[in-house]
């Protein structure tokens, strides 16, 4: 008799097609994950990078990705709340063409467990030590039938006695104070600070969920209380026109906000669906600053800020046939703002800053091809008080996408659209910073053009490998930057932003991901090398290779996890400023079980400077070189703790609930 060799088949963790990658988590991920952005990094997705500092989530090149939860848009602090055991599978798609991405090009999405009744609640505590910070929330989900309505809350407090700066500045002025031409050297150092900052937010949603429509109406209410922003600086010159001294800046704020946020999708026949958002956000925003030296001077910059935003953003989408898609949009975005200045230099400033953008989006799907493109209009209006600045400008996309089989994928992608500078950077208003500086806004700042290109390939040969390799280009013509020049009054340096030079980037990166011993141990490791050039003021050319690297063990219901970021330095892309950022690591241990999460976190454990960065910049009037201090890159030692209970049966489940922060401000800085 012959005898047969035993046949294996192992379960596929993973697939990709022309646009959409799938990933299921392992039982053991999903236990060790605290929130949804644990779990993405837990499960270390070549195609995207997770930063678990900041919790931001992109692709490899660096470029933004929504992240959803059953085709509903989710903020970081919705993913906060998320019952990650009840998560199904992560897509990752690639210019999806369902409207409920509302357009989002790159995107991840959760498919979670459904329900038929019930809910549960998560509560959350987590603690900083060697950085006094405290946080708090609850989270609460219930579901009645076609119903489902979400409460969230949370506290965030935070002290810091050691922010503030070392610096050396130098100025060189063409006639100050009429004493003819002179170059003024000022060094400072931080004396004392104190920083003090306490956020809440509070949120209500109810949603309805059929085969045919999904409605959602959310209320947030946020909370920022900002009562010090304190520094006293030594101050000594180099000139005799000015004696050594003591200055202290007294900086507060308190800003809230009421947010209105509406989602609207109706499936009208098998081809033809249509999906809304709708925004409202009122907010007040105060702020009290006070610079002050030994010597006579005192300047008073206070300002009081209502601050409306409106967004509307309605979507068609019309499926002709399985190959050929298309997608109409509109949007308008509207922001009105009415600030008051009060103290050395009062004003009234009203802002009626807004736009609109129409276009079409086209996608022809071929099974193992996709190709597509987007073509749209923006006409944008800025109204600053007695200043009236119009544009309008075309925006384009094309992008092709290629999957032989479920274990390759290929994307090329072209990008070409305007960035618009902030309101603030508009502001007509002149301010007294201390007694060299004035700063200024540039009412008749123009929008500056970029383009964008990438290729990304993936492979997927099996559960225990995967890699990504890509390569991007970044074009930025005619940018923002902040020049400075010895024309304030009395010959003093002023500081205003311009149109000036151009920005460009490439980066070529690879991504790897191994799974050893079952997938107890995952290891991945992210190399990029970066070429940047810029033109007209602070002209430059940077190259530099960073690299990333994450390990995970998993040891019954532990884990323990790693991740470190080699040190960086850059020009940012709107500054003559070149930035120099330490080296960042954590190792984390954690444990999961019956609903309980605990982990503790050593963060920058060997660096006891409280120095976050290094910044240097040369100009023709004004240079620096100063190093900023703060808790960002301090040790400290985290300890967090969650528990979920369920009740009832299983529910429709989408995102977490969350507040909307509050509102943006157009107030210079």
């Amino acid at each position: 008799m012959q005898n047969l060799d035993e046949i294996v088949v192992e379960a596929s963790y993973q697939r990709t097609s022309s646009n959409v990658s799938t990933y299921i988590p392992m039982a053991r991920q999903k236990n060790a994950a605290a929130d949804a952005i644990s779990l993405l990094s837990l499960m270390a997705i070549p195609q995207i990078e997770v930063d678990p500092i900041s919790q931001a989530v992109r692709t490899a090149s660096g470029q933004g990705v929504a992240v959803f939860i059953d085709f509903l848009p989710a903020t970081t602090q919705d993913l906060q709340g998320m019952r990650t055991q009840d998560v199904k599978k992560v897509e990752y798609y690639l210019h999806p063409t369902d409207p409920r991405f509302q357009g989002a090009h790159y995107a991840i999405n959760f498919i979670m467990q459904k329900y038929e009744w019930g809910g549960y609640t998560k509560l959350t505590a987590n603690k900083w030590f060697g950085v006094n910070r405290t946080e708090g929330e609850v989270y609460s989900k219930m579901a009645y039938k076609s119903m489902i309505f979400d409460l969230y809350a949370d506290e965030i407090y935070l002290t810091n006695r050691h922010g503030g700066a070392s610096s050396v500045e130098t100025f060189r002025f063409d006639d100050l104070y009429g004493t003819g031409p002179q170059t003024v050297e000022r060094t400072s150092e931080t004396n004392s600070s104190l920083y003090r900052n306490n956020s809440n937010d509070f949120a209500l949603r109810a949603l309805y969920n059929s085969d045919k429509a999904r409605i959602s109406n959310r209320i947030s209410y946020s909370l920022t209380k900002v009562p010090h922003n304190d520094v006293v600086n030594s101050l000594l010159y180099s000139s005799d026109l000015f004696s050594p001294t003591t200055a202290t800046s007294l900086t507060s704020s308190h800003n809230w906000a009421l947010t209105y946020d509406g989602n609207f999708y109706v499936k009208i026949s098998p081809k033809l669906s249509f999906e809304a958002v709708a925004t409202y956000k009122y907010g007040k925003n105060k702020t009290n600053s006070l610079y002050s030296t030994d010597e006579t001077l005192s300047i008073t910059n206070n300002a009081s800020e209502d601050a409306h935003n409106l967004q509307i953003n309605p979507r068609l989408y019309w499926r002709i046939n399985r190959k050929n898609t298309f997608i109409f949009y509109f949007a308008t975005v509207q922001n009105w703002n009415f600030i008051d200045y009060y103290g050395n230099s009062p004003s009234h400033q009203k802002y009626n800053v807004g736009g609109y953008s129409a276009g079409a989006h086209y996608n022809l799907n071929l099974d193992k091809w996709d190709f597509g493109g987007e073509f749209g209009w923006v006409w944008e209006r800025n109204h600053i008080s007695d200043s009236r600045m119009n544009d309008n400008f075309p925006r384009a996309i094309a992008y092709a996408t290629f999957s032989p089989t479920d274990k390759h994928q290929f994307e090329a992608n072209w990008n070409y659209s305007k960035d618009v500078p902030d309101a603030s950077q508009k502001s007509p208003n002149t301010l007294q910073q201390d007694e060299l500086m004035w700063y200024q806004g540039t009412p008749t700042l123009s929008d500056y053009s970029y383009h964008s290109a990438g290729l990304s390939y993936t492979w997927l040969p099996s559960n225990k490998w995967q890699l990504s390799a890509d390569g991007y280009i970044y074009m930025l013509g005619n940018r923002c930057v902040t020049i400075y020049s010895p024309t304030a009054p009395e010959g003093t340096m002023l500081r205003r932003y311009v149109n000036d030079g151009d920005y460009r980037s490439g980066m070529l990166g690879i991504s790897a991901t191994a799974k050893f011993f079952g997938g107890k141990l995952i290891a991945k490791l992210r190399p990029q090398y970066w070429l940047r050039k810029t033109t007209g003021a602070y002209a430059s050319t940077r190259n530099e290779l960073t690299c990333t690297a994450q390990l995970t063990y998993y040891f019954g219901k532990f884990y323990l996890w790693g991740w470190y970021m080699t040190p960086s330095r850059y020009q940012e892309e709107q500054s003559g400023i070149v930035e120099r950022t330490p080296a960042t690591y954590q190792i984390q241990l954690g444990w999961g079980d019956k609903g309980w999460n605990i982990r503790a976190g050593a963060y920058n454990f060997l660096r006891t400077s409280w120095k976050e960065s290094h910044q240097t910049l040369s100009s023709e009037y004004y240079s620096f070189d100063r190093r900023q201090f703060s808790t960002a890159r301090h040790w400290r030692i985290t300890l967090a703790v969650s528990y979920t209970f369920g009740y009832g049966k299983k529910v429709d489940h989408y995102d977490e609930v969350s507040g909307s922060g509050t509102a943006g401000s157009a107030i210079l800085k």
